[in-house]
Formats: C-alpha cells, structure tokens, sequence
C-alpha cells in the first residue's frame, strides 16, 4: 500500500546540486558538449541522479531502511556510473586519453577503486558514524558518500566502456574482472544478509523513528543484503555474457576452429 504521506517527501538539497554540478562542470570541461548524442545521455542521468537524491525513497534511506540505502548505492553505483562513462564515448580529450592508458595498464586500479569504495561504505563503524552524524556535517557527508559511489562506478566501468574503444580491456580479461567483482558484492550482500541483529546500529535502533511499512530490522537488513547480492551479480554476470558475445562476434572465438 502507498503511503500517502510518504510521497510528500521530495527534497532537493545543496549537496544534491553541488554533486550535479560538479559533474557537469567536469563534462562540459572535457567535451564542450560537442557531440548531441553523448549530451543527451549525459542530461538523462543527471535527471536520474537529481530524482534519486531528492526522492522519497532518499528520504526512506536517511531515516528508515537499509534496505532503501542499498537500492540508492546500486543505482549510482551500476546506472548511474557505467552511463556517465558511456556519455563521454568517443571523446578526444587529453585527461581523459591518460586515464584510459593508465587503466588499460592497471585494471586492477579500477577494480580495487569500484569495489573497494563499494566495501568502505559498507564497514559497520563508518557507516553507523556517518549514518548518525549526516546532519551535522551536511553538505559534506551526502556528497561525500553519493559522489565517491558515483566516482566508483565510473572509474570501475572505464576499462570496459571508456571513451577510447581501442584501449579497452580483452573481453576475456573483462569477464574475469566483471566475475571477481561478482563473487566479492555476492560475498558483501551475504555478510550483510547473515549479518547479527544490531551489526548496523543505526537501523536497528530504529533510525530516526520513521517506519510507514512496520518492517523489522532483521527484515530490513535481509532484503539490503539480497539488493547487494542479487542484483548486482545480475549486473555483473550481464556484463560477462555481453563480453562473450562479442569476442565470440569479433572473430576471436572462430579462430580456435583453426587450431590443429
């Protein structure tokens, strides 16, 4: 059932506006939006981002459920972030040709950075303090926590949807890169699952007190754990048939028929 007030509770915030604006100052920087196609992708999640920030599903995250916490991290993380990526597809830039050959060298740069942000978040003490103190330190933690989860999806994406095609990774190096990422948000959602009652404190204390659907906090912090676990391999296991297929398409797979 909608809960009538639930839905009065838009907000858009100065932390919300300034990470909007910091990524349109950086991708007018790099593209002068020269190419309407990548600017038209670019626009759509800058939309997306604006109402995911501002909703009330937000609103539920900040004072209510872990569980609406986590659909917000999986939004910025694997939308929100691989599409900014792919708005920047075909761009000439000098910073941004760096970036791709240094991470065409050090995958494992963009790997730990995406993943390991994506943990960061996710360590009980830290996220109870910044979850406790969000109000005193506003702007700085929404905008801290919402722009480094969009910076993780990004530079995880970058070897495989960077805006340099030549120097993306082999398919069958993404696929082992997308898989590993696989099998440690699988490991994450089942910690989180599994997790004691009373391991994030702040939703277990109840939050700020709101509660609409009268979920428990043990159900709540089941359904966080299987958002990160389920969905997100999903994603990631998408991405691995995807590699396939291409290198299969791009001629690479039919060689091995030639092999004697």
């Amino acid at each position: 059932m909608v809960n009538t007030s639930l839905i009065l509770h838009w907000h858009l915030d100065v932390s919300t506006l300034l990470l909007a604006a910091i990524f349109i100052a950086f991708f007018y920087s790099v593209t002068r939006f020269k190419r309407q196609r990548n600017n038209k992708l670019f626009a759509g999640v800058i939309i997306l981002l604006l109402l995911l920030l501002s909703s009330p599903l937000h609103y539920l995250a900040m004072h209510a459920y872990f569980s609406a916490h986590m659909i917000i991290h999986v939004i910025l993380l694997l939308i929100c972030g691989p599409l900014l990526t792919l708005s920047l597809a075909g761009t000439d830039h000098p910073l941004l040709n760096r970036l791709s050959r240094f991470f065409n060298k050090n995958i494992w740069c963009a790997w730990i950075t995406g993943v390991g942000i994506m943990w960061i978040w996710h360590i009980p003490a830290l996220f109870d303090m910044a979850m406790a103190n969000h109000g005193s330190f506003a702007p700085v933690f929404p905008l801290l926590q919402s722009g480094s989860l969009l910076l993780a999806g990004v530079v995880f994406s970058w070897p495989l949807l960077g805006p340099e095609e030549k120097l993306h990774t082999h398919a069958l190096s993404g696929i082992v890169y997308l898989f590993t990422a696989c099998v440690s948000c699988s490991l994450l959602g089942l910690l989180i699952t599994f997790a004691p009652q009373g391991t994030y404190h702040y939703y277990h204390m109840g939050g700020s007190g709101y509660n609409p659907w009268n979920i428990s906090h043990i159900e709540d912090s089941e359904a966080a754990g299987l958002i990160m676990w389920v969905p997100c391999c999903f994603v990631y296991l998408s991405g691995c048939l995807w590699l396939l297929y291409r290198w299969f398409i791009s001629g690479s797979g039919v060689k091995l028929n030639n092999v004697r």
